[in-house]
């Protein structure tokens, strides 16, 4: 009985495990914040469109939390609607790209840090010319007691290191003066 109820809890470790969950979108996402929702350049404002994403990886089972394209490219867009940036309702000045270049996630620890390059490049939609790029390289550490799972602590190592990137990002693009004319 005890090695059947052993074999039992066994194989439910062993299903917990092959669950990894995917970074989610919300957590992510850049809260709005007063500091960043002021850009030096008002023709930011209400005028950026976010293009499709590059180098997000779906999550497999057995593997390590990944970010998805698709929920890179969801925190993006809701990062810069919570900020005024996003053109909605209105045709955008500004198209906005971004690549996921690096996304370095430990194998094994007890304090997981996550550190994530993403190469963001800014179109003027009118004519297709490069307004900006900018690389933007981050990390973030989940301690042990934050918790209990490595794939956990991973997971939200992840989640924080690309929602603290979309945040530096961001608040470069803020400070970024307005093109002389």
């Amino acid at each position: 009985m005890r090695h059947r109820t052993a074999t039992i809890l066994s194989a439910a470790t062993l299903l917990l495990a092959a669950c990894t969950m995917p970074a989610e979108r919300t957590a992510m996402t850049v809260p709005y914040s007063p500091t960043l929702a002021e850009p030096e350049d008002r023709s930011l404002v209400n005028s950026i469109a976010v293009a499709a994403i590059e180098g997000g990886r779906e999550t497999r089972p057995l593997s390590t939390s990944q970010v998805s394209n698709e929920d890179f490219q969801g925190a993006l867009t809701d990062s810069l609607r919570e900020h005024g940036l996003l053109a909605e309702g209105t045709a955008p000045s500004y198209i906005l790209s971004a690549r996921l270049i690096d996304l370095r996630q430990p194998v094994l620890g007890l304090s997981m840090t996550v550190r994530a390059g993403v190469e963001y490049e800014l179109v003027d939609s009118v004519n297709g010319r490069p307004t900006l790029t900018r690389t933007v390289e981050t990390s973030h550490t989940t301690a042990f007691r934050e918790a209990f799972g490595a794939d956990d602590r991973t997971r939200l190592a992840t989640e924080g290191a690309i929602r603290e990137n979309i945040r530096q990002f961001l608040a470069w693009l803020i400070r970024k003066p307005a093109p002389m004319t």
